[in-house]
């Protein structure tokens, strides 16, 4: 059984400043080594297969990527913690490409590594990560399919104010929001070999022996994207956000009518008339004259036709049972 805490279901001033109110606070983050992205997925997700593309390296404007956030994110979480060097340590599954590496400059690197075990699950893999640095250095978990709302500096501090071994944060109704804070000794006990799931299997034993909290979070800390619907939601989010920077949450009720982004990637082709509403064209798609997307992703080769409709939905390369390149069961 975990222990919970009310102490962070409060509203915290804007800006992506620690605090460091707490002396034990203070020596966690001082002895945070590296952030650990999980990015690897027992199965390819109905959006991965039909972009061909890593969650991290799809777009979320016209000049960053989901792994560019995530850059931005860690920069200023290195900045808060005067860290010159901060390691972000991106874990893929063996079977998969490596994202998109890109250029970049600041005191965040990332590097990205397959699993050094085949089916170790995540406490597995977390724990294998772990021996790499001493038992009172703390590392940073994160779902790396994720885009976060509020600012990563803010949601350590919140962990690390818990002052416990394991802090997983979740929101005010107890869903997890994918980052957790956890000290590399409180992994130890996890076996060398075998499948061990973090969550259902590695925090129950953690919990007998050590601390372990949860913080919950009243403001919206991250939205994961797993779908096309979740994708665009987070892309939606992240416009309306950057359009108004002193508003941490979306409040404004969503109207379909009234359009936030339409993203058209180099290589892509879009016809001018064509109206591309909360949408996203990868390179290689084609939109032709006269079409209307809506909340809808083409992918690569995907084609919508002269004066076609494509609503919520994803059109993906051409198959021979799908002649119109459209693949409307993964519009969830």
């Amino acid at each position: 059984m975990y222990l919970d805490s009310d102490k962070h279901s409060r509203d915290i001033p804007h800006g992506p400043t620690i605090n460091r109110g707490s002396v034990n606070a203070i020596q966690q983050l001082g002895h945070v080594r590296a952030v650990v992205l999980l990015a690897g997925s027992v199965r390819a997700t109905n959006l991965r297969k039909a972009t061909d593309r890593f969650i991290m390296d799809l777009p979320i404007d016209a000049q960053k990527t989901v792994l560019d956030c995530w850059h931005d994110q860690l920069d200023d979480l290195a900045f808060e913690l005067s860290i010159d060097h901060l390691p972000a340590r991106v874990m893929i599954d063996r079977s998969s490409n490596a994202p998109k590496a890109t250029s970049h400059e600041g005191p965040s690197h990332v590097q990205i590594e397959q699993d050094p075990g085949a089916f170790r699950g995540t406490g597995g893999l977390v724990s294998d990560v772990a021996k790499e640095y001493g038992d009172d250095d703390y590392l940073i978990l994160a779902n790396a399919a994720q885009v976060l709302l509020t600012p990563l500096p803010r949601l350590v501090e919140a962990m690390a104010q818990m002052q416990a071994d394991v802090s997983l944060l979740c929101d005010k109704n107890h869903r997890p929001n994918g980052l957790t804070l956890i000290r590399c000794g409180a992994l130890r006990g996890i076996p060398n070999v075998g499948f061990v799931d973090l969550n259902e299997q590695a925090l129950p034993a953690i919990a007998q022996n050590h601390c372990v909290k949860v913080c919950r979070y009243e403001q919206p800390a991250s939205m994961a994207i797993r779908s096309r619907r979740s994708y665009l939601d987070a892309v939606r989010a992240h416009h309306k956000r950057t359009n108004n920077p002193c508003q941490l949450t979306d409040t404004t009720p969503d109207e379909d009518w009234s359009p936030t982004f339409g993203i058209v990637e180099p290589g892509a082709t879009v016809d001018p008339s064509a109206v591309v509403h909360d949408s996203v064209v990868l390179a290689g798609g084609r939109v032709e004259a006269n079409a209307v997307l809506v909340r809808s992703i083409v992918g690569p080769q995907g084609r919508v036709s002269q004066g076609e409709s494509a609503v919520e939905c994803i059109a993906a390369a051409h198959q021979q049972n799908n002649p119109h390149g459209r693949e409307l069961p993964w519009g969830a």
